[in-house]
């Protein structure tokens, strides 16, 4: 086998990472390319869905992921002035999954652990200061250059797989358009280890909490409780960040006596944008390349390693010979409209919830979600919805 005989991907994110997993477990060498240094331990996406577990799983990494983190069978909508609204217990799910329940876990220990099963396979190349610089297609293969502290150097394989984030190279220099859309308001999230739950009452580990003036989230990870809170208008990244606004809008979330002590605080733009295609001959984008959305409901890695299952199964079946070059059209046609579909419409309606400002549709939705939570029937379409089984189920049924 030629050292062009193999599938490279850009980007050691959790959906570079999972790809390359796949695609080495069944016999496909691999060549993984990441920017950075090293794997960075930061504090990005912490929520995995139930059918993420299962695909983690099949993939033989999900019990070490377990042990690090936090599992969730119940999650929470809340209002600041009502107090809990509704609990929904994902173990109606027993049936539909083999992980009824939310694991609250950084993506870091995700990529730890899969990189590390990686560098122990041989059909794994795995080069860290290698970012993305441009890509030239053949008939037959492709290649990838990359910026490295030595000077470019150019791989090059039968496909490429882009997981090289939001401002993806990849899918810029192939013209793919991202269309869509940017919140005018900026996000913060602070972390600490401030006992919220001695404070709140019934808190579980993943709360929303709804609010007309200033909603927020609860999300607890090992040893630290997460909050994402919306900016005010004028407000910059910069003073976001400072001392004084951090200590404001967490003392508005729970009131204490001084300051409190945090681990981490970023101020970042939102965006709900969906690649206009997700292929372009033998280029894929997958995870944030592909489509990104606002955090609240967890979508966005579980989306994108979602699609790295999705085209990694017909990428092997193509590589053995088991279907020709249309089942890789499939991809986009199955992931894409789901991306649209499903997870831009349910993180936008999951906003609209939480900042609603008319009281009787505040009302109104509220009493709606509090039957629907006390109807074991109910509450199961709907964790079918929030957990993206549904989403699952229905891209099978695309072309």
């Amino acid at each position: 086998m030629s050292d062009t005989d193999r599938v490279l991907i850009a980007g050691a994110g959790p959906v570079g990472c999972c790809a390359a997993l796949y695609l080495a477990q069944r016999g496909i060498p691999v060549t993984l390319l990441e920017a950075c240094a090293e794997l960075p331990l930061d504090l990005r996406a912490s929520t995995f869905h139930p059918p993420t577990l299962d695909m983690l799983d099949d993939l033989g990494v999900v019990d070490r992921l377990i042990a690090q983190g936090i599992i969730c069978p119940r999650w929470q909508y809340r209002d600041a002035r009502e107090g809990v609204v509704a609990t929904w217990d994902l173990g109606v799910l027993e049936k539909d999954t083999r992980h009824p329940y939310r694991l609250q876990c950084e993506q870091y220990k995700l990529t730890n652990i899969v990189v590390d099963d990686l560098e122990k396979d041989d059909l794994v190349d795995v080069h860290f200061r290698a970012r993305a610089k441009s890509v030239t297609q053949a008939d037959d293969g492709v290649s990838l250059t990359v910026e490295t502290p030595e000077g470019e150097r150019t791989f090059s394989g039968r496909y490429l797989i882009a997981c090289d984030g939001a401002s993806s190279v990849i899918r810029i220099g192939q013209g793919i358009e991202f269309p869509g859309l940017t919140f005018p308001e900026l996000w913060l999230c602070a972390s600490t280890e401030f006992p919220f739950e001695d404070h709140f009452e019934d808190l579980e580990p993943i709360a929303y909490v709804a609010d007309p003036e200033f909603w927020f989230v609860f999300v607890k990870v090992p040893g630290l409780w997460r909050l994402l809170m919306p900016s005010r208008p004028g407000e910059t990244a910069e003073s976001l960040v400072s001392d004084e606004t951090v200590q404001e809008r967490m003392h508005q979330v729970c009131a204490k006596e001084g300051d409190y002590d945090t681990y981490h605080r970023t101020a970042y733009a939102v965006h709900q944008r969906v690649a206009e295609t997700y292929r372009k001959g033998r280029v894929f984008l997958a995870g944030d390349s592909a489509h990104i959305n606002n955090p609240l409901g967890g979508m966005g890695m579980n989306g994108g390693i979602h699609d790295a299952v999705n085209l990694c199964e017909k990428l092997v079946k193509v590589w053995k010979g088991e279907a020709g070059d249309a089942e890789l059209d499939r991809y986009d046609g199955q992931r894409r409209p789901v991306a649209i579909d499903y997870v831009q419409q349910t993180t936008l309606r999951n906003k609209a919830m939480l900042e609603e400002t008319d009281p009787e549709v505040r009302k109104a939705k509220h009493d709606e979600m509090r039957a629907t939570a006390e109807d074991p029937e109910k509450a199961r379409e709907y964790l079918l919805q929030s957990s993206m089984i549904n989403a699952l189920k229905r891209a099978e049924t695309l072309a």
